[in-house]
Parts: structure tokens; sequence; C-alpha cells
């Protein structure tokens, strides 16, 4: 069984990087991506072209996407009971402080700056879904 996971970033280049790095077969991880907020918060209430979208154990969020910020789309979410407790780890490019801070107070699972080499992005993703969505799976799958 593998884990699904919904990333939301508008580089495609850490898209393609990520996308590769959880295609091993040996990864816990069937990964899906999106490009804007209003594709996220569409994949998750499983609206066109996401109707058929898997439940996502965790989100992997860039803080800032062409369309609205990672604090904006956390309220969103929280908005939802049914997306409220969905745990979200938060990315910036920069990992500055008042992004930390605007994150954690939207509702942010954790706020890191995006790790600069493959492994430290693979490390820390695993580790964010042990320590905050690997009891979920089950409940995610059955979404």
């Amino acid at each position: 069984m593998t884990v699904p996971v919904l990333i939301v970033d508008d580089n495609a280049g850490f898209l393609r990087v990520v996308r590769s790095l959880f295609a091993e077969p040996a990864s816990p991880f069937t990964v899906y991506t999106v490009e804007t907020g209003a594709e996220a918060l569409a994949f998750l209430a499983r609206l066109p072209p996401f109707t058929d979208a898997p439940r996502p154990a965790f989100v992997v969020l860039d803080f800032r996407l062409p369309d609205m910020n990672a604090p904006a789309i956390l309220g969103r979410l929280a908005a939802q009971a049914d997306l409220a407790t969905l745990p979200v780890l938060v990315l910036s490019q920069a990992g500055w402080e008042s992004e930390a801070a605007e994150a954690a107070a939207a509702g942010a699972t954790r706020f890191r700056a995006k790790p600069s080499g493959v492994r430290a992005l693979h490390d820390l993703v695993v580790d964010f879904w042990k320590e905050h969505a690997h009891g979920d799976v089950d409940s995610a799958d059955r979404g």
C-alpha cells in the first residue's frame, strides 16, 4: 500500500524532482502534484478535474503560489471540517521567520525552508509523514 501525498508548488523543476524522487519502487508514497492554490483546493475538495482524487495523507505546500499564499490556503482548509486536521508541511524558498509565523498562525503543521539537496528533501518529507501523518494512512486511503 502506498501513501497518497499532494505536493503544491509552482516550480516545474521542483515538481519534477519530487515526482522522480518518490517514483522509486521502494517509495511509500504516491505523489500527486498541482501548481496553484486553486488547483490544490479543487483537488482536496474533489472538484473537476479531480473528482477521482484520493484523500492525501498529508500536503506539502509552497508558501508562495501565483494565485495565493499558504496562509490563505490553510485558512480555507481550516474552515472545512473534513480538511481542518489534514497535516500540512509548508515549504519556503527563503524560510523567513515572518513566513514561518504566518504559516503557523494559519494552522501549518510544520514550516521549513526548502532543502537544497534531493536527499534532504526526501528525508524531510519522510520524517514529516512519520511524525504527523503515518497514523492517518488507513483513513486517507478510505477517503
